[in-house]
Formats: structure tokens, sequence, C-alpha cells
């Protein structure tokens, strides 16, 4: 059953924390706890989590805010589960952060962490909501109005992070399904095939894996390959269910086609970037950058910088499978961008839709630099012919002249015009224009993708449009501090949802890093006058203790 922490955070008299030394408090009011309490652990919704629990009469769940804290918090000190609990347990800062004055009704174990990451998980599989996603996102915004960050200029990037399983070759793939799906019938007192009970020998992996030349592996792909459709044959109805049986199935589908009656396995460049590269990580996908393979999981970062202030925030985070093009990122992150007037990003954002995109949000988009062909300098862009969007025909040429006649095609989005001769042979633009000669006129056709293409290339060249491209390098370095200060490639969990709890934590504690920097510099650190108020409550403790009549 959900219930709301129900502890105001107001010191108990038998609090150890009230009867420390004064310069002990002292200490503890001028450490991170305080800020983490007042703008961190106090403004967490705990409704929003609700949706996890019973709405039934039951045993009341261990306080959200304080579980969600705890999850923060391990990632700004880089512990483990059992170091945080050790944290929460002998570190008066911990309980400060948290609010706990009252540590004996606070029982929270290890087992009580991972069934909340469970819970978080379990929800966002069936509904497609990350709550702790939303709710970073608030804290965010939070953290923002409190330290009064300008959030009009920003810069997006995009990192691989790589899922926690082995990077394995075809042949090794097909062995490690074949070998569970064998256990799981054995463990389930099912028959194994004949064929297939070499899997259980002791030296039939290194025989089949590591002791494998290079000429012999068609020839064992193939034996491998009749064994999964063997297996797949045999299988009984209840345990068709399994991920053993799940993963055999999908490895069959997206490995091999039917050729006649016979099933054959499929040349390498035409299996999908989307196909099963682990079982134990069905959710992690493939993808060549930069000339490197990935097998994870990509996330792309918008980070707001206030150069007066100079210090900056993360903004939105999303992460997806790494089949996802820089471009389908920045359209989502052009979706949910708040407060932002500059956006400075990698060319391999740019998209005719993203650009338009932008546009209609008021945001000034920059790229560093357009994929595909460029329009020669000499050359008259695209983006130098008027257009009427309404009517969707091109009104004149950069010279002010107007065609006789304009079509625009909407399947291709392709403009086309038609200007007379005279007007074109006496133009002084007419050995760089883009339109050709025709018998009777002089044709212009571009589509609007290429228009916008011009426009931004054009731009480029341009002092103060340079200046927006350098402000994105600076976004570079967040995937850099992602990796080396908070092990983003080392999350200890598999799968696509359970990594996106770890990944939601690490932002939050980088946002907050970079919150308490900047109010420690500026001299705003955002303490809970709770010195005063435990010297105070000390005091009164004492005065009660010494006006008591005496036995």
């Amino acid at each position: 059953m959900f219930r709301k922490n129900p502890n105001n955070g107001q010191m108990n008299f038998n609090d150890p924390i009230t009867n420390m030394p004064d310069y002990v408090k002292k200490a503890l009011d001028n450490s991170w706890a305080p800020p983490f309490y007042q703008n961190i652990f106090k403004n967490i919704t705990e409704e929003r989590f609700s949706v996890l629990y019973s709405q039934t009469l039951s045993r009341p769940n261990a306080p959200v805010n304080i579980l969600i804290g705890l999850l923060i918090l391990k990632e700004l000190n880089h512990w483990t589960d059992e170091e945080t609990i050790g944290a929460l347990y002998m570190d008066y800062r911990i309980c400060y952060a948290l609010g706990i004055t009252d540590f004996d009704k606070k029982r929270i174990c290890l087992n009580t962490l991972g069934n909340f990451r469970a819970r978080l998980k379990q929800y966002e599989e069936e509904t497609g909501t990350d709550l702790l996603g939303e709710e970073v996102s608030n804290l965010t915004r939070s953290l923002i109005e409190v330290a009064g960050f300008n959030t009009e200029r920003a810069r997006q990037d995009s990192m691989m992070i790589s899922a926690n399983c082995k990077n394995m070759s075809r042949l090794e793939l097909f062995y490690t399904v074949n070998t569970k799906m064998a256990q799981a019938l054995k463990d389930n007192n099912q028959d194994v095939p004949d064929s297939c009970e070499h899997y259980f020998q002791k030296e039939d992996k290194n025989d089949y894996i590591y002791r494998t030349k290079s000429e012999e592996v068609p020839a064992k792909l193939e034996r491998l390959l009749q064994d999964a459709l063997m297996l797949k044959k045999v299988m009984p109805e209840q345990l068709k269910k399994t991920k053993e049986y799940k993963n055999l199935e999908r490895l069959l589908d997206e490995q091999t086609e039917k050729k006649e009656a016979d099933v054959k396995l499929r040349e390498n460049k035409d299996i999908a970037t989307d196909s099963l590269q682990n079982p134990s990580e069905p959710d992690a996908t493939y993808r060549n950058k930069n000339g490197k393979g990935y097998i994870g999981y990509v996330l792309n970062l918008v980070e707001a910088r206030d150069a007066e202030k100079n210090t900056s925030i993360i903004i939105q985070h999303e992460q997806t499978p790494n089949i996802k093009s820089d471009a389908e990122l920045g359209s989502n992150a052009l979706d949910k961008l708040e407060g932002v007037k500059e956006l400075s990003s990698d060319g391999a954002y740019y998209s005719c839709e993203n650009a338009k995109k932008a546009q209609e949000k008021g945001i000034e988009a920059s790229y560093s630099a357009i994929n595909g062909r460029k329009t020669q300098e000499d050359k008259v862009g695209a983006h130098m012919f008027s257009i009427n969007e309404e009517l969707q025909k091109i009104t004149s040429c950069p010279m002010e002249k107007t065609p006789f006649e304009t079509s625009f095609k909407p399947k291709s989005k392709t403009y086309t015009a038609k200007f007379r001769k005279e007007d074109c042979e006496s133009c002084p633009l007419l050995k760089s224009c883009i339109g050709k000669e025709r018998r009777r006129h002089y044709s212009v056709s571009f589509t609007e993708k290429k228009r916008q293409a011009d426009f931004y290339r054009a731009k480029i060249g341009n002092k103060k449009y340079r200046e927006k491209v350098n402000f994105r390098a600076g976004v570079e370095g967040i995937p850099s501090r992602l990796r080396h200060v908070y092990q983003i490639d080392k999350i200890p969990v598999r799968g696509f949802y359970a990594s996106k709890i770890w990944v939601n934590c690490k932002v939050m504690a980088h946002n907050f890093k970079a919150f308490q920097k900047y109010m420690k510099k500026a001299g705003k650190g955002v303490l809970c006058a709770t010195f005063g108020l435990q010297k105070w409550l000390g005091n009164l403790k004492y005065f009660l203790l010494q006006a008591r009549p005496a036995a």
C-alpha cells in the first residue's frame, strides 16, 4: 500500500545529531547534506510513484523519497548497493540529507533498493512510462529555478553506452543460445535430442569456439544451425514461453531465411542491426559509428550553458537502442525542450524536418557541418530563392525576377519555376545560378530539403554562426565525465529498462554536483538552518531535565 513519508524532517529530542558538539553540527551544516536535503529530497514528488504499489489496505511501502535519494547519493559517491546501505546506517550526513530523524522506524536493506528498482523496471515495461526519468527532469527544473540558471543557450551530443554483455561472434551466439535451450529442456525433465547431447560435455565449448580455425567456421555454423532447428522442432508447448525459447526463435528468424524447402543462413550484410547480439542482453543493438562497432544503447544529452554563471547543467536526456540516428534523437529532443532559444548541434542532427521544427518552436538551430553534397561556393544556393510557403511556390529569384510558371510536387516536396530568357540572360548571377537553360526558358528545381541545407551551409561561413558552432564543442566533455567519473559503461545490470534507472540517477548526480559547485562558489550555500534549531532543541532538552522534580 502506498503511503507518503510522514516525517517532515523535524528533529527528535533523542536524535544523535541533537547531542553533537556545536563544531560538529557546524561541519555538518557546511557539508553537501543540507543542500541535498533542501533541493533534492524535499522536492521529490512521492505521489508520482504511488502507481507502483497496491491500492488495497496492506503493509505500507518504504518512503519513496528516501529510496530515490539513496539511489542518487549512490551515484554521487560512486558506491555499491552494500556501501550505500552501510553509509545509511553509519554516516549522519546521509540521515541528514534524507530527513531521517527517528532511524529505528526507517529500516531499509539491500532488498528494499532492489525491489524498488524492479518495480520501476516492470512499470516502464508495461506502460512505457519512465517514472524516474520524469522525476529527474522535475528535480533538474527545481535546481535551475533555485540557482537562477539561464537555459536559453543549449548544445547537444550523443554517446554510446556499452551493454553489460560480451561481444559474441556469430558462432558463439548460436552455440550459447543452443546450450541454454538444451539446458532448459534438461532442467524441465524433457528429452534432449541426441544431436544436442554434446552441449553438456566439458570441452565441447572450447572445441566449437576457441579451437576453431577460420576455414572451419562455415561447417561448424551449419551444424549449430541444424541443432537449433532440431531444438525448435522438439520443443514442448510448456517451454515456448521461456526466455530461452524466445531467444532461439528470434535467432532463427533474424539469422536465417527460407530457400525453397531449406533453411539457410543469411549473409552477414543481410542481418539487421537490431538483431540478437547476446542472449543475456536481448535488448542491446549493434551500431557502427566512426568505424567502430558498439553493442548497447545510445544516450542523447542536451546541456544548457549559462556563460555568466560559468555553469552547465543537463536539461534533457534520452536513452534509446543505439540504432537510432542522431537526427531522430534531435527530433525527440526538440519535442521536449522548454526555455531554449539557441541550440547548437553536430551536423549529424540536421534534417529538413528538424530545421523546420526548431523554427516553429522559436529555436535558432546551428549545425557544425551538414552531410550530403555541398553547393559550390560560386553557386547561387536554393535558399536564395523566395518561397511563398502557403501557396507552395517560388515567387522570385535572388535578383527579384518573377517566374512566369511555378509548380510544387507534394510527394517529393520539390519546387520548380520557369524564368524568361530575357530576364536570365541579362542577369549578373547567370554563371553562378542553379537554373538550367532550356530551349525557350531557364528552369530552377530543388527540394525543400535542399533549400534548408543550403541555408545552413551558407551560414557556416558567418563569423557569428561559427561562434555558435564552436560553442557546441563544450558539450563533448559531458560524455567523458559520465564515462570516467560515473562509470556509465560499467552498469552492473542487463536490459534496456534496468539500465535506464542507473543512467537517470547518474545524470541527476551530475546535475546536483554542478548545482552545488556553483552555489558554493557564488556564496549561496543552501542550508536547512538546522544548526540553530538543533542548538535550541539541545538547550530546551537541558532545561527540561534540570526542571524535572527530584525522585
